[in-house]
């Protein structure tokens, strides 16, 4: 049974003339008694009766086109249903972002601008966003792009949209809490309060620490939240990126600015390698990102 053939059931149903359904689809009248004498075979009963120079449908085929009209209404309906989540889909955008509040002044503006589309922020703390873009988890990713692996270039596109010097995160009380800029050499002895290995941010500091060829005493790893609240305890230090330093609204902490080694943090946007044409949200956020960050539109 085929969907063609109910098709052409329930129009000679509604005509109830053979030559006459078949100009109103626009097949040959052999063609259209084929496919109904194929589907009364299949199942083995006849759906038509002849009344002179028309057509009527028998008793089965009264039965049987009640239930073709639920099934084509159901159909109907699921596409409809189809339809709708593809609109709402259309106007979705999956974000994956590292350290969400210093990104919170271009998302706020964003769903303050277009408030019909429903962002969708995922955390992205680990280094893995790559295979999240090419998978299509998300659909941009804001975060660090100092780290991105060779087998993800030929992948995925980015624009770096500002470069950012590295600070340590300390608390008032310390002794360095007077000075503006510092070494990791004059670090070296600090109780250092890390990031999860895999975090991006992570994999960036460990890059000053070899570079300033010092093992740092690591004594807790942990997220950025409970990092900067660990800090204002006085349980230890923290290497941060200058604008997250400056956006940490705890009472107790200051910040240096890191002089040596003067390795800058990249911060970018990326997405998918390849995209045809961006979705509506996405060329909406693109716009406004690189807008808000003053990116020309020919680095991209």
């Amino acid at each position: 049974m085929e969907f063609l053939q109910l098709s052409y059931f329930l129009e000679l149903a509604k005509h109830q003339h053979v030559s006459h359904t078949a100009d109103l689809l626009n097949i040959s009248q052999p063609a259209l008694s084929a496919t109904i004498n194929k589907l009364e075979k299949d199942l083995g009963v006849e759906l038509f009766l002849r009344k002179g120079r028309n057509i009527i449908l028998s008793p089965y085929g009264e039965v049987f086109k009640e239930y073709v009209e639920d099934a084509f209404s159901l159909l109907k309906n699921g596409k409809q249903i189809i339809k709708e989540m593809k609109s709402s889909d259309n106007l979705t955008l999956n974000l994956g972002i590292l350290s969400p509040y210093i990104w919170n002044e271009i998302t706020d503006k964003f769903c303050s601008v277009y408030p019909d589309i429903r962002l969708n922020i995922h955390s992205a703390e680990e280094s893995n966003y790559p295979e999240n873009i090419t998978s299509g988890k998300i659909d941009f990713y804001l975060g660090g792009i100092n780290q991105i692996e060779k087998k993800f270039m030929t992948k995925i596109d980015y624009i770096t949209l500002y470069e950012d010097d590295m600070a340590v995160l300390i608390n008032k009380s310390h002794p360095f809490a007077s000075r503006k800029e510092i070494t990791l050499s004059e670090c070296r002895n600090e109780n250092f309060i890390g990031l999860n290995p895999d975090t991006s941010l992570q994999k960036f500091i460990d890059i000053l620490w070899e570079k300033a060829g010092i093992t740092p005493k690591t004594i807790m790893t942990c997220d950025y939240t409970l990092r900067d609240l660990m800090v204002s305890k006085n349980y230890g230090v923290c290497i941060t990126t200058m604008r997250s330093a400056k956006k940490c609204n705890l009472e107790e902490v200051t910040y240096l600015k890191i002089k040596n080694p003067a390795e800058k943090r990249k911060l970018g946007l990326v997405w998918k390698r390849n995209v045809k044409e961006f979705s509506s949200p996405m060329k909406k956020f693109y716009d406004m990102v690189t807008d808000f960050y003053n990116v020309r539109k020919s680095d991209s």
